[in-house]
């Protein structure tokens, strides 16, 4: 098997199994602009962007190994995400941005981190379940889905992206909820 760039996401992972500080280095650049805007969509605030930022590469680098991603992309942005969700969650505990939390909410539970055995059998189902949801939306919802609950952009920004007026899109956004909603009754998960 030839090898791939220097550059490229195998090379990079196996820069972190060997235990290379080349890594976080190549992911820095790789990575580093996409790793902020996934910090900043949700913290909306440059200093506690960059510092989750900083933190996703610290927990980067004690996750691989033992972790050997498929993705790097998408384990960084997992990474990043619950890193901001959980710095947001740190800095309005008293003062608690109750909406958007709540939408933030509804989605964490599925992507929990630790798991006992019969969890992570449930978890596996459940992201089973999620994965046939979004394949079986049209393109366009699929995009507005996961750059909205998944990266958590705003509306207007995925509006001036999509050309899609911002009313549309919260209308497209609630009909996906409750079709997700209804998925997910059906299938016991929520009463």
């Amino acid at each position: 098997m030839a090898a791939g760039p220097v550059d490229s996401d195998q090379a990079i992972i196996e820069l972190y199994l060997n235990r290379s500080e080349a890594a976080v280095s190549m992911t820095a650049a790789r990575y580093g602009g996409f790793i902020y805007s996934v910090c900043y969509n949700i913290l909306r605030q440059r200093e506690d962007s960059e510092e989750c930022q900083n933190t996703t590469y610290m927990k980067t680098w004690n996750a691989i190994p033992p972790a050997h991603p498929n993705s790097l992309k998408a384990f960084l942005a997992r990474i990043a995400r619950m890193t901001s969700i959980d710095r947001l969650r740190e800095k309005t505990r008293q003062k608690r941005n109750a909406a958007f939390l709540e939408s933030l909410d509804d989605y964490s539970e599925f992507l929990a981190d630790d798991h006992s055995v019969p969890e992570e059998i449930e978890v596996r189902e459940l992201a089973r379940i999620l994965n046939e949801f979004i394949s079986g939306l049209r393109d366009d919802e699929q995009i507005l889905f996961v750059k909205r609950y998944f990266f958590n952009a705003p509306v207007k920004s995925i509006s001036q992206e999509t050309g899609i007026p911002r009313s549309t899109l919260y209308s497209m956004l609630d009909c996906i909820k409750n079709r997700l909603k209804n998925l997910l009754i059906k299938e016991g998960y929520i009463q």
